[in-house]
């Protein structure tokens, strides 16, 4: 069967049948950083377990930071990426409080050190994602990332607190339940601050003429000069705790860093802060449940219900697509509309000539 041809000036309503395509990419990819950071949160408590919280997350930015500083040799069109974001920060689009995004991503990493080992992976992850969620929802009403905001509806506001609800499941049931609470607490303020990390790079990604490398250099370095004043803080008010050997994976957390902020910052650009943020957190939760048994920390029921609730207040903290794309089909039409009428006149007077050639002309 033929299908019939599009009108010229009819926009048509369907999308291409890449368009879905086009953003299965980036948002696995939003899923493998997600579980990168689950990974992360693993190896810098390990690590942070017997060197030091502070060193290890130090540690961490450095060869995050000294990774990123190598790769400026191999890849091409930096110059343009920078001018163009010297230019966006002279002109006052963008601010300098967006090229700041390494403070929060170096404030999550010091987090994963002090209380991953001690929370586990589930309970950690949970935590931090019920805060990236809630978050989230702040940061998209906002408009702190790139694109349009995103109000915050009702819907979004109860997947927020639902996301809040599975964090405490699991930490209720802990045997020490001050202590958990409290620590708690930490994942959950970095899980904030990761979701302004990812709208600010995006904005950083966007000022670059979408090249990513500044956003990430800009992001690793802040982050690296916090960790800094965190080591020279430590050494003046007490001795730095001396490294002990540990296996070599421990010390593997930068590497996995630069993972997971690139992952996020190539999917922000393409499917926006809310849908690598969603897929960001599957990946943590997913990954979460796989490496608890592997270590010999298996979750308990509450953590498989808590996990079952976040991804449910995921889904909830979601745009409605199918309101959105119901919004924007009598604006289509309209435009069809209006298009169409200066084609149907110019037929509409073309046809009295057309007819007058013909055989019965000036029979009147």
């Amino acid at each position: 069967m033929v299908e019939p041809a599009a009108e010229p000036g009819v926009e048509s309503v369907v999308e291409p049948a890449g368009a879905l395509r086009s953003g299965v990419l980036p948002l696995a990819g939003a899923v493998a950083g997600g579980a990168a950071l689950a990974l992360e949160s693993v190896v810098n408590g390990r690590l942070g377990a017997h060197t030091g919280s502070v060193a290890a997350a130090a540690w961490s930015n450095t060869l995050s930071l000294g990774v990123v500083a190598v790769a400026a040799f191999f890849l091409t069109g930096l110059r343009p990426a920078f001018a163009a974001l010297r230019a966006r920060l002279r002109s006052g689009t963008l601010r300098v409080r967006h090229c700041l995004g390494g403070v929060a991503g170096g404030s999550m990493v010091l987090t994963q050190a002090l209380t991953a080992a001690t929370l586990g992976p589930a309970s950690y992850t949970l935590a931090l994602v019920s805060g990236q969620t809630l978050c989230g929802v702040l940061v998209d009403h906002l408009g702190l990332g790139p694109g349009a905001p995103r109000r915050a509806t009702r819907r979004r506001l109860t997947g927020g607190l639902l996301a809040v609800c599975a964090v405490a499941l699991p930490i209720m049931a802990a045997p020490e339940e001050g202590r958990t609470f409290a620590l708690a607490a930490l994942p959950f303020l970095a899980g904030c601050a990761l979701s302004w990390q990812m709208a600010v790079n995006g904005k950083v990604d966007e000022a670059a003429g979408e090249h990513p490398y500044p956003a990430v250099l800009l992001s690793f370095a802040t982050g690296c000069a916090l960790m800094v004043a965190a080591v020279a803080g430590l050494a003046a008010f007490s001795r730095l705790p001396r490294p002990e050997s540990g296996p070599l994976w421990h010390y593997t957390g930068g590497l996995l860093g630069c993972v997971v902020v690139l992952s996020a910052v190539l999917a922000v650009r393409r499917i926006g802060v809310l849908a690598a943020g969603l897929g960001m957190i599957s990946g943590q939760v997913l990954g979460s449940l796989v490496l608890g048994p592997l270590l010999g920390q298996p979750p308990s029921y509450l953590a498989l219900v808590g996990a079952a609730l976040l991804i449910g207040a995921a889904v909830l903290a979601a745009p409605s697509a199918t309101r959105a794309r119901t919004g924007s089909l009598p604006r289509t039409a309209t435009r069809a509309r209006t298009s169409s009428l200066p084609r149907t006149a110019s037929l509409s007077r073309a046809r009295p000539d057309r007819l007058s050639d013909g055989p019965g002309a000036g029979g009147n």
